[in-house]
């Protein structure tokens, strides 16, 4: 994640979240030009006007890009340099030659070639114009991109349809280069980095941290009573946007500086609050340091502090907490409660319509049971037998691309190779005959995990290679990590035709958990930053199945 002072991130808060972007205000920032992977802008108009704007919104997003700019194309003739994602913008005004059935099925071709060429997200701007043409060719352009492994729409019909005339300038597109008007250039810029790139490149929020006073609600808990707090429409906003997020797998803390039973007693006694308390997943109320609270949370969702948004109407504390722990996003709540809503809607790294971070809460509020059931048993197994785990592989989903990718990019503690695949390496592995993946879900008698881990491996000289070995932090813990590895390289193999097993490894700061089971089993120790493991195919001859129900779908 690129680095801006906590105080800095809060100060850009402002402008950055404002309902409409402020051009000088934005380049008042003063953030560098930014460095790092290549955007190749493709495109057949002028796209000079939205550089000024993307360093300071990628800055506070948490990542960089060098946008890098094509020369005027109608054809989208496929660029020469390397790059590592793509823009295609494009006025589609100027193709009055091609009719409407034409113009969907050409740019489609185009598009694919573009995919073809070149790894990384490819994003399209779709046609802002209003008319049943526009209409057709933006619908083209959705069904490319649901059918395309790392694409997505620069959704500027959307944009358009807000601002009305404003998003168009006719008489100065001789100057700018542009008919798209500067509130529609501006926009499409903070869309693009907030929430097209964001989720390819921006680190997942996977938990928010709440306070309560002048933040939840107008008041203090403390001086008011649970009846005397308001909650102003602003605040409702909020409270329901909480809960969306929380609908969609994203963990709720509170973290707040008042006595618990007043807590406990302001949500028995406010039925009007949206926020209900069984959407709260952890409550870190007292008086200690909320830099503690927040570090108690993470332990207990079994994250990283870092992975936290922390939602606060006092500057004092969110600079205190920023501090303590480097890399956690931060939102002042200090101002009117539908800016802070606004801000939360737009918030780079949170999920997106259409994403989920599914299991989570279900799992969290199951693991208090999981441990006091592994601390009865007397063995292993008959832990495993109360557990009643299911373990279901599946070989070359390709209908599951986009959570394969996901598993690779976002997780941490047991990431074996840290490769990060995207969409297009992830669809290679799924679809070239010397490649393969295994997806792994996971339920037990007290709640179904889902999607938990994947095998990406490929077959050189006759020998499994694993590329990449990712389990999600949710499913450790239940002493599974050697049945679903097990077995899911002996699918792998059985595919690929391999008699020979080997492990690709690589050290990061978080991921010493996937290296000591890497360790443990195959018997010796992993050294040096990164390499190579081979094991004995008799390490994998069979599963220690246990008492784990094991079923293979896409075999």
């Amino acid at each position: 994640m690129t680095g801006i002072p906590a105080l800095d991130r809060l100060d850009w808060q402002a402008t950055l979240f404002a309902p409409a972007l402020n051009r000088l205000a934005v380049m008042r920032l003063g953030a560098p030009a930014a460095t790092g992977p290549v955007l190749r802008v493709v495109r057949n108009h002028a796209f000079e006007t939205l550089l000024p704007v993307l360093a300071p919104l990628m800055q506070f997003a948490g990542y960089a890009m060098s946008p890098v700019l094509g020369e005027y194309d109608d054809s989208l003739n496929l660029p020469d340099e390397p790059y590592d994602a793509a823009l295609v913008w494009l006025d589609f005004s100027r193709y009055g030659r091609l009719d409407d059935d034409e113009l969907g099925p050409w740019l489609a071709g185009r598009l694919a070639a573009l995919r073809a060429h070149a790894g990384g997200p490819l994003v399209v701007a779709n046609s802002p114009d209003g008319g049943d043409r526009a209409t057709r060719l933006n619908a083209a352009i959705d069904d490319w991109a649901t059918r395309t492994p790392a694409a997505a729409v620069l959704r500027l019909d959307r944009i358009a349809g807000e601002l009305g005339a404003r998003a168009f300038s006719e008489d100065r597109a001789a100057v700018t280069g542009t008919r798209y008007g500067d509130p529609l250039c501006l926009e499409a810029a903070r869309t693009l980095v907030f929430d097209v790139l964001a989720p390819f490149h921006a680190a997942p929020i996977k938990a928010l941290a709440v306070d309560l006073d002048n933040t939840l609600y107008s008041g203090v808990l403390g001086e008011d009573g649970p009846d005397g707090v308001g909650l102003t429409e602003g605040h409702a906003a909020l409270q329901r946007e909480i809960d969306r997020l929380a609908s969609q797998g994203v963990l709720v803390s509170i973290v707040s500086k008042n006595e618990p039973a007043d807590v406990q007693a302001l949500f028995a006694a406010r039925a009007d609050f949206p926020l209900r308390p069984d959407r709260i997943a952890s409550w870190r109320v007292g008086w200690g340091e909320k830099s503690d609270g927040v570090r108690a949370a993470a332990a207990q969702f079994n994250i990283a502090p870092d992975a936290f948004l922390l939602i606060d109407d006092n500057v004092g504390e969110l600079v205190q907490v920023g501090s303590r722990h480097p890399g956690l996003r931060l939102l002042h709540a200090g101002g009117e409660a539908a800016d802070t809503v606004r801000a939360l809607t737009r918030y780079p790294g949170l999920p997106r319509a259409g994403q989920a971070f599914a299991g989570r809460a279900a799992d969290l509020a199951a693991n208090a049971e999981r441990a006091a059931m592994a601390e009865s048993a007397p063995d292993e197994e008959a832990y495993l037998a109360a557990l009643k785990a299911e373990l279901t592989f599946a070989l070359d989903p390709v209908e599951d691309r986009v959570r394969l990718t996901e598993l690779s990019r976002k997780t941490n503690q047991f990431n074996l190779a840290l490769r990060r695949l995207d969409e297009v390496e992830v669809d290679r592995y799924l679809t070239q005959s010397d490649r393969c993946v295994v997806h792994i879900r996971l339920a037990d008698r007290l709640a179904d995990s889902g999607s938990v881990a994947v095998l990406f491996g490929r077959r050189a000289d006759g020998v499994l290679i694993v590329d990449e070995l990712c389990i999600s932090c949710r499913a450790l813990g239940r002493k599974l990590e050697d049945v679903m590895v097990t077995e899911a390289v002996r699918g792998a193999m059985r595919r690929l035709g391999a008699d020979g097993l080997a492990f690709d490894y690589r050290i990061g700061p978080r991921n010493q958990p996937a290296v000591d089971w890497l360790a443990g089993f195959v018997g010796q120790p992993v050294t040096g930053e990164a390499g190579r493991l081979n094991v004995s195919a008799d390490r994998v001859a069979e599963t220690p199945r246990a008492a784990v129900s094991i079923r293979w779908t896409h075999d």
